[in-house]
């Protein structure tokens, strides 16, 4: 077997795992992988509707729907932050009331 060849035998793996050596020792781990570190798969339900129109919008933008979703869930957990976050629609509805200046 080459050694940089993936074992194709039971007795190639018996010869590969016979060289290998444990230790207790700390090893620096590789660099996190991606610019935004490493990503956390989750599994989310909602309705057909809703889907489609999150593939419209990330296809409207250029961007992945994973991207999108990211996005949104920021700008929403960055709302919840705030002590008096408003919807927009209500923030519409404040500003129409307004009197325009002259």
């Amino acid at each position: 077997m080459n050694t940089n060849e993936w074992p194709n035998t039971p007795e190639d793996m018996a010869a590969l795992a016979a060289r290998v050596e444990y230790s207790d020792e700390e090893i620096e781990l590789p660099p996190t992988p991606g610019p935004e570190g490493v990503m956390v798969s989750r599994s989310l339900k909602m309705p057909t509707e809703l889907d489609q129109r999150l593939k419209d919008a990330a296809t409207n933008r250029g961007i992945t729907q994973s991207m999108l979703m990211r996005q949104l869930l920021e700008s929403g957990l960055d709302a919840m932050d705030h002590d008096h976050a408003i919807s927009l629609a209500d923030a519409i509805r404040a500003l129409s009331g307004l009197r325009k200046s002259a």
